[in-house]
């Protein structure tokens, strides 16, 4: 028999998100919400009949559900949340859909509570590491969350990258495993073990530890590569899983970044939110210009600590132009490591002190969206 209160959730849900996006909103949000005011199990229920993919990690979700869901869409009609909306009414929203399948981007706090209602065939694990501080506090709570869901989720695949020693962790005791390795890489807070508690032997990219857990034996090993390649590979062996044909993905598809024209100048724009992702885009190749963009709203993480444990030694000898929020924290984490830069209050205003007509500019999550949107 049909469930009234869900039936009734839909049809207020989406009239509410056309109204929404009637004046220019996208209504993801909104309708998610409604639905789930309305019948709190509509993730289980709407669940029921899709086979579900959920992504999640601390960097690369949003790239890397796009391109698993075009993936899956060699084998039918998928639902996915565009924008990425990756709480549990995003969810909601998404499984609205009548699609066979679903493809959808989770939050990692909201992971276990989606694992549960809806049962997934597969969760990919990308990474786990410092980001929103405020809210997400310490890696290792986190992975603790993910440690008891992965063992309790019989029925699911989990897919994960084990170079990252908490996703390791997270996945020791789940039935169903699929491990990941590239070979190895550093993981700024894996001095020691998230299992046991006791300190990592690290030997050169490869850790083990006494109680056994260790990126060394996998059950696909793959050659080292950077961030976006990791991703895309990962994707396609959630496509394997699934019996898909694989995908070849450009970098540019993996990574967020936007290239766009000011007149005669030419931006290069990387979105960059913690640690992870300013050491991997610092790691890349930069025009001679580079403007760092540093914002602390909700989104981006209120607590600008962790510039400390980004080095920003690439930076040397390049034109670097400060703007945003929290320039000045940005500013004086540059000064200590011998990089003067200069300071101004907006993108508009630092454009014009670039000296050639390319620029690389490292955005924070509202910076970013504020240029390319």
């Amino acid at each position: 028999m049909p469930d009234l209160r869900l039936l009734l959730g839909i049809a207020v849900a989406k009239t509410a998100s056309a109204a929404s996006k009637a004046v220019g909103n996208k209504g993801e949000t909104l309708s998610g919400r409604i639905l789930l005011k309305f019948q709190p199990d509509a993730i289980a229920l709407l669940a029921a009949k899709k086979k579900i993919v959920l992504v999640s990690g601390t960097n690369g979700k949003t790239s890397t559900t796009k391109a698993v869901a075009g993936i899956v869409r060699q084998l039918g009609e998928v639902t996915t949340s565009g924008s990425g909306s990756n709480l549990s009414w995003g969810a909601a929203n998404a499984l609205m859909s009548r699609a066979p399948y679903a493809v959808l981007e989770i939050d990692e706090l909201h992971l276990p509570s989606v694992i549960a209602q809806c049962d997934p065939a597969i969760v990919l694990l990308l990474n786990l590491t410092r980001d929103q501080l405020h809210r997400m506090h310490e890696v290792k709570r986190v992975a603790d969350r993910w440690h008891v869901e992965c063992a309790e989720a019989e029925n699911t695949l989990f897919i994960g990258d084990i170079d990252d020693p908490y996703i390791n962790y997270a996945m020791a005791e789940a039935h169903n495993v699929v491990r990941v390795s590239f070979g190895g890489r550093k993981h700024q807070d894996g001095a020691v073990c998230p299992r046991c508690g006791k300190y990592l032997v690290w030997v050169r990219y490869q850790y083990s530890c006494v109680c056994g857990l260790t990126n060394k034996i996998t059950d696909r090993k793959f050659l080292k590569g950077n961030a976006a390649y990791r991703n895309a590979t990962l994707a396609n062996v959630v496509a394997e899983a699934l019996g898909a044909p694989p995908i070849e993905f450009s970098q540019e598809e993996l990574e967020r970044s936007v290239t766009k024209n000011y007149g005669e100048k030419t931006a290069y724009i990387r979105l960059t939110k913690n640690p992870a992702s300013w050491t991997e885009a610092l790691a890349g190749e930069h025009k001679s210009d580079v403007i760092l963009i540093l914002n602390a709203r909700q989104v981006d993480g209120i607590d600008t600590s962790w510039l400390w444990d980004v080095s920003f030694a690439a930076l040397k000898d390049k034109n670097v132009i400060v703007c945003g929020e929290r320039a000045l924290d940005m500013a004086y984490r540059l000064h200590v490591q011998g990089i003067e830069s200069v300071v101004v209050e907006t993108f508009e205003q630092a454009l014009p002190l670039t000296q050639s007509n390319e620029v690389s500019v490292l955005a924070a999550y509202t910076a970013f969206f504020g240029l390319v949107m």
